[in-house]
C-alpha cells in the first residue's frame, strides 16, 4: 500500500499541512476558522486571486498555494 505524502500549503502566512490529493477550500475555511464560517463575513483569495463564497466547495487547494482569509474588522 502506498503511503500518503504530506503536502504544505500557505494559510494567513503559517504553513499548513494538506493530504498529497488536495482539500477543498470549504474544508480549509472550516478547519481554520470553525463551524460558524456561514455566520461570519469573509473574504477569500488563493494566490492573489479572490474566491467567490459559491466556489468554495469547488475549489481544491494544491501544494504551494497561498491563501489568505480575512474578515472585515468595524470601529474606530
Amino acid at each position: 500500500m502506498k503511503k500518503m505524502s504530506k503536502k504544505k500549503c500557505f494559510v494567513n502566512g503559517a504553513s499548513f499541512t494538506i493530504k498529497s490529493c488536495g482539500i477543498q477550500l470549504e474544508d480549509l475555511i472550516t478547519t481554520t476558522v470553525g463551524k460558524k464560517k456561514n455566520e461570519l463575513s469573509l473574504a477569500v483569495a488563493v494566490n492573489n486571486e479572490l474566491v467567490q463564497k459559491s466556489e468554495w466547495k469547488s475549489k481544491v487547494i494544491k501544494e504551494g498555494d497561498v491563501i489568505e482569509i480575512v474578515q472585515p474588522f468595524f470601529g474606530g
